[in-house]
C-alpha cells in the first residue's frame, strides 16, 4: 500500500530537514589541514611604586632601603621631596652607588632608570648637619 504525501507536507518535510541541517551541531576536522590564527592585543597599564622599609630620615650614619618598582618601558625617576634647608644646614645621602648631597631647596633626582626594572636600593646618611629634624618623601614617575 502506497501513501501519497501532500505537497503541504513535502514543503514541511524539506524544511525540517534543511532546518535541522543548520541547527545540527558540526563536527570539527582534525587533521593536518585544520587550522586557525588568532589575533591577540592587550593593553597592560603603567604602573610604579617605591616603598622604603622605614622612615627615611636624615641622621648620621642611619641606614635603611627602598623598593623601586616601575614597568614603564621609558624608565622611571626616583626623587625625594623635604622641607628646605637652612644656609647653615646640610647632608648627604649615599643612594645605591650615588653620593648626593641635599639640595637646599628641598627637591632632589635620587635616581634616573632607562627601563622598566624592579629593584631594592641601599641608602645611608653621611655629614649631617642639621637644626631641625628633616625627613624625606620618595615619590617615583613613570618617563
Amino acid at each position: 500500500m502506497t501513501k501519497k504525501i501532500s505537497a503541504k507536507r513535502r514543503m514541511f518535510l524539506a524544511l525540517a530537514a534543511c532546518a535541522a541541517a543548520i541547527l545540527a551541531p558540526q563536527v570539527a576536522a582534525a587533521g593536518p589541514t585544520a587550522g586557525h590564527s588568532y589575533r591577540l592585543r592587550a593593553t597592560v597599564p603603567v604602573a610604579c611604586w617605591v616603598r622604603p622599609t622605614d622612615t627615611v630620615m636624615a641622621e648620621n650614619g642611619r641606614a635603611g632601603s627602598v623598593v623601586e618598582a616601575c614597568n614603564s618601558p621609558g624608565g622611571f625617576t626616583v626623587s625625594a621631596q623635604y622641607r628646605p634647608l637652612a644656609d647653615s644646614e646640610k647632608a648627604k645621602i649615599i643612594y645605591g652607588d650615588r653620593s648626593l648631597n641635599l639640595a637646599k631647596s628641598g627637591m632632589l633626582e635620587l635616581r634616573r632608570s632607562n627601563m622598566a626594572t624592579i629593584r631594592t636600593v641601599d641608602y645611608r646618611f653621611d655629614e649631617v648637619e642639621l637644626e631641625q629634624p628633616l625627613i624625606l618623601a620618595l615619590t617615583i614617575q613613570p618617563i
